[in-house]
């Protein structure tokens, strides 16, 4: 019986060190709070508990036992928009995934519309250029 050949990576929650591709829902909270005290200067809290968000989580980018709905580096852009844009008060000097998943989801609806655009030029590319070798060809 030959064992199949698996890579060693590093651990969840050093988000450095891992491929985007690679990141879980360990790796995404990890990034979260050193992202966190860096933008905001406070501690990161989520949104109804940890629990919450990593259900939320697991759902966009997918488990070992479920596919996601949203590529992690999509995800991973959400979230830095969603930092990058968040206007801090003295009542709340930070946000969290969870709020902005709830209440911000029109940044990732930005980002999907975005990537559709790009979509939808490559495949007009691709069709000009079908059609150029189609029209070479008779």
């Amino acid at each position: 019986m030959t064992k199949k050949a698996t890579r060693k990576l590093p651990p969840a929650h050093d988000w450095q060190a891992r491929d985007i591709e690679d990141w879980n829902v360990t790796t995404f909270h990890a990034y979260m709070v050193d992202k966190h005290k860096e933008m905001f200067g406070c501690e990161y809290v989520p949104f109804r508990g940890w629990q919450a968000e990593k259900g939320m989580l697991g759902r966009l980018i997918g488990t070992r036992t479920r596919a996601g709905t949203h590529d992690k580096a999509m995800i991973k852009r959400f979230i830095d928009e969603g930092f990058k844009s968040y206007k801090p008060t003295p009542q709340y000097p930070g946000t969290s995934f969870g709020f902005l998943y709830s209440y911000r989801r029109n940044i990732l609806q930005q980002l999907e519309a975005e990537e559709g655009r790009k979509e939808s030029v490559k495949r007009a590319e691709m069709t000009a250029e079908e059609y150029d070798r189609l029209s070479d060809w008779l």
